[in-house]
């Protein structure tokens, strides 16, 4: 119970135990039947008594407890769980459900400035707001403090959905502005438990929070990113600044400006941060993928255009992120885009990306010789490859050898 609340009910029984003892006392001087008057007393006592009780148990009855309801109105943690590990029994491809975890920046700021009264006002109306919101598509819960969270049936854009969310908990006004950072999971693709799906969606929020600090901007945003990644691999950091190392060489070729350059470098280092919500299983199988493995995995360029796009400072390499795997002669995906469609960035990422794999051994094979992977770049130009884009690479590959032979 919270201090507030049991203070309430405390002065309630005041009230009435006052109100008692001064009729009985009223009484007690006009009549000479003390024993009738005690037992008057001591019976409004219990009956208060039993009315502040019986309001307890209503505001406090087990199912309440279970769902951890709270001044907003809005169920709680617990009920949150219980609701995803029936999502994740009944989501499917063709109809997902979004997990959204949302965190109020400036709300601390809020309180210091307008007082806990209006804080709690301020958490109530945008409760109200985000419950509007998820009322025809799924529910809404606060979890803690000035976190909430939504867990929505998707039938749209994912993007539009977690951001009709977030913008149930704006408010601004004279002296303040409090906004939510966010990050998402989508079942059943990321996430197999309850605890992945919230592991997967607080992560996303967390790098957005980093992103948003008055000295972030892009290179902090994307060394945050990059750190993520890391993790999933002891060299996946050195892997992925050694290819940034080889797109901005021949963005260079190509004459790409620096601002661009700059974020095709950002993209190239950040292109597989969307497989930090696959499983490791999956990543580190040590056969070829099944159908439906494969399937699952190339949802990994979208949902790392999603983790970046929540980042304003990342949002164009947000964009070459989503198609660094898509084929000059439409073939690939997500949006089977072909020839210029595709961003430069994108198509120069997905060159220099297949070379290194091509070159890379794999558990289930081995490595192609530098050769043999130049050959296959040159075999596929045209269809897979743009072949601009590998007339540029090759050429930058053909620079660095002679550099290195006559060193």
């Amino acid at each position: 119970m919270s201090r507030r609340l049991f203070g309430t009910t405390l002065l309630a029984l005041y009230v009435v135990t006052a109100l008692s003892l001064g009729a009985t006392g009223y009484g007690l001087s006009t009549s000479h039947n003390t024993t009738q008057l005690l037992q008057t007393i001591v019976a409004l006592i219990a009956a208060s008594c039993a009315l502040t009780g019986a309001e307890l148990l209503r505001r406090y009855s087990p199912q309440r407890l279970l769902e951890g309801e709270d001044m907003t109105g809005l169920p709680g943690r617990s009920r949150l769980l219980a609701d995803l590990n029936q999502a994740l029994g009944s989501a499917t491809s063709d109809s997902p459900t979004l997990l959204v975890l949302l965190d109020l920046i400036g709300f601390k700021e809020y309180n210091d400035t307008f007082g806990y009264p209006a804080g709690d006002a301020l958490l109530k109306r945008l409760a109200g707001k985000l419950s509007r919101v998820a009322a025809t598509r799924g529910s809404a819960y606060r979890l803690d403090g000035d976190e909430f969270a939504a867990l929505l049936m998707v039938d749209g854009d994912v993007g539009q959905l977690a951001d009709r969310a977030a913008a149930a908990l704006v408010e601004e006004g004279d002296g303040f502005a409090v906004a939510p950072c966010y990050g998402t999971a989508l079942l059943p693709f990321e996430g197999k438990t309850a605890s992945d799906a919230l592991r997967v969606a607080n992560e996303r929020m967390y790098a957005l929070k980093y992103s948003l600090r008055p000295s972030a901007g892009a290179l902090q945003s994307n060394e945050v990113l990059m750190e993520a990644l890391a993790k999933r691999g002891p060299d996946c950091g050195d892997h992925l600044h050694g290819l940034a190392e080889i797109v901005e060489a021949v963005a260079a070729k190509l004459g790409v400006g620096f601002e661009e350059l700059e974020q095709i470098r950002m993209a190239a280092e950040l292109h597989d941060v969307g497989k930090t919500a696959l499983p490791t299983t999956i990543l580190q199988k040590s056969f070829p993928l099944d159908r439906e493995e494969r399937k699952f995995v190339e949802r990994h360029s979208m949902i790392g255009e999603r983790i970046l796009h929540a980042a304003p400072a990342l949002h164009k390499v947000a964009r070459i992120i989503r198609w660094t795997h898509e084929s000059y002669d439409g073939s690939g995906y997500p949006d089977h885009l072909s020839g210029t469609d595709i961003p430069l960035g994108a198509r120069i990422i997905g060159v220099c990306d297949a070379f290194d794999a091509m070159i890379s051994k794999r558990p289930y094979r081995k490595a192609m010789s530098v050769d043999d992977a130049r050959t296959e770049l040159r075999r596929h130009a045209g269809s897979q490859f743009d072949p601009l884009v590998v007339d540029a690479f090759c050429a930058v590959m053909q620079e660095r050898e002679s550099f290195f032979l006559a060193a």
